[in-house]
């Protein structure tokens, strides 16, 4: 029989997933000097990515007159930017990053078995998703870094260098250098796993608090819970102003690969860049949907921790608890996953909605392509 993956498992896996890319903030114990060394890391993260990126610009100008060259260092050069950008918000983040990661750490630690059995049921229901996730993104890097033994290709990236680039001991840094970064991009896509394990770690924290209040019999009990309620709120939005900017850049990135693959589908190439294309915007839509799930969830408990007051036998209570269950009762704001003035809403009727504008999107350019084709006949 399979053993169970327990709470502890998870946050291993994922703290080991996003390791390669420093993402995950080193713990409150740590000294002074091992947070200095750890930022030192990030923005090393950084200059390593921008050692690729601007190699793949380079490349872009040198082969200007060739579309489908060009074509593929933007896709490069999207999983690069990612790279970049979100480890520097990781980096501006850390403090913040690092409170909420050590508060879950904690609370798993002190989780009592009723608080163990809910965040084993949605461990079960997301492991194979994001399990998957993980090992697709690791395996898309291998690939990468195994390119150039099956290709006729001299590394695993379309950058070029201005240098000569033929001595073995050359060769083998630019190899190993676009081999690490490789890893890196893949690192940085688990970092939205990172993010979901958050939310839903909030959810199974909410949905405990729903028990507790289920419980409440005295005014003791009630503002002991309500506290909590208060404190996880806070909690809640503290992981969101983490993760805001990140998810604003994923939806920014895919409306610009969504114009891209459009312009492609226009054009006369041949089908494997289409694919890359098609594959780069279902990557980041899925990274995407892995806040949007969760986020879903935090919004629909953070309002049923205030409606399970009305499951309780409230009418066996005295007339002073009866008032104190209608003010919880009318205060039910809930947490939800915005980004002021773009996204009103993280959700999956959000990312539902968005998912159907790109199909239309996608129709129109693929009514384009027929007209044009037949215009040319």
């Amino acid at each position: 029989m399979l053993k169970k993956v327990t709470p502890e498992n998870v946050i291993y896996i994922i703290r080991l997933s996003v390791a390669i890319c420093c993402c995950w903030p080193r713990p409150f114990n740590s000294t002074k000097n091992q947070i200095f060394a750890f930022k030192v890391l990030q923005i090393s993260t950084i200059i390593s990515a921008f050692m690729v990126f601007l190699p793949l610009l380079y490349s872009i100008y040198l082969h200007n007159d060739n579309i489908i060259h060009v074509f593929k260092c933007i896709c490069l050069s999207i999983g690069i930017t990612q790279l970049i950008v979100q480890t520097l918000i990781c980096f501006i983040k850390h403090n913040s990053l690092q409170r909420v990661v050590e508060e879950m750490v904690n609370c798993v630690k002190q989780a009592q078995q009723s608080e163990i059995e809910i965040f084993y049921k949605y461990i079960e229901k997301c492991k194979i998703f994001y399990g998957s996730s993980i090992a697709f993104s690791y395996l898309a890097a291998t690939a990468f870094m195994l390119g150039p033994a099956i290709l006729p290709i001299s590394f695993p990236l379309e950058a070029e260098y201005p240098f000569h680039v033929n001595e073995s001991l050359i060769t083998i840094i630019i190899y190993m250098h676009q081999s690490l970064v490789s890893y890196q991009c893949s690192a940085n896509v688990c970092v939205s796993i990172f993010g979901a394990l958050l939310l839903w770690f909030t959810v199974a924290r909410f949905e405990c608090l729903i028990e507790e209040f289920q419980k409440c019999s005295n005014i003791d009990m009630m503002i002991a819970c309500i506290k909590k309620q208060l404190q996880l709120k806070r909690y809640a939005e503290e992981i969101i102003n983490c993760f805001r900017y990140i998810v604003l850049y994923g939806i920014a990135v895919t409306t610009f690969a969504l114009i891209l693959c459009g312009i492609i589908l226009l054009m006369n190439i041949p089908l494997i860049v289409k694919i890359q294309f098609v594959i780069i915007c279902i990557t980041i839509m899925t990274e995407v949907y892995m806040y949007a799930w969760p986020a879903d969830y935090v919004k629909n408990m953070s309002i049923n921790i205030s409606r399970s007051v009305y499951e309780l036998s409230w009418y066996e209570q005295t007339i002073e608890m009866q008032k104190n269950f209608l003010n919880v009762l009318v205060y039910q704001k809930p947490v939800i996953f915005s980004i002021s003035c773009i996204v009103p809403e993280l959700s999956l009727r959000y990312y539902c909605s968005v998912r159907q504008y790109l199909s239309n999107v996608f129709s129109i350019f693929t009514t384009l392509r027929v007209l044009l084709e037949d215009t040319s006949a």
